[in-house]
């Protein structure tokens, strides 16, 4: 994956290509995908629904493309959620409303784990 030139979580997700075999996404709920089936994007869907407001798109799409480089979660491998929100916490500081969004869904899966 590169990285260098990321500015939207679209930029992420369209360096992966795969075919989701869950049928929509059922099933497959606990793992991350950063890559897109057709239209689903499921890094960007997280985006909107947890972070929008909350931290800039380039920061959060740099920071996600870093952590499915580290993890490699391209919808064959299995990575948890609960392993990608603790990669994205490590580049967060402690003191700002986004480390606070992510620990709260960290504690979330940790819960539900």
């Amino acid at each position: 994956m590169d990285c260098s030139n990321v500015k939207k979580i679209r930029d992420v997700t369209d360096q992966i290509d795969y075919n989701d075999t869950y049928g929509g996404g059922r099933g497959d709920s606990m793992w991350v995908s950063c890559g897109q089936d057709g239209d689903f994007n499921e890094l960007e869907d997280k985006f909107f629904e947890h972070f929008d407001g909350v931290t800039k798109e380039s920061w959060m799409a740099k920071s996600m493309c870093e952590c499915c480089k580290k993890l490699k979660p391209t919808g064959r491998e299995k990575v948890s959620w609960l392993e990608f929100y603790k990669c994205l916490l490590s580049k967060v500081s402690e003191t700002t409303e986004t480390f606070k969004k992510i620990n709260k869904l960290i504690k979330w899966h940790e819960a539900r784990a």
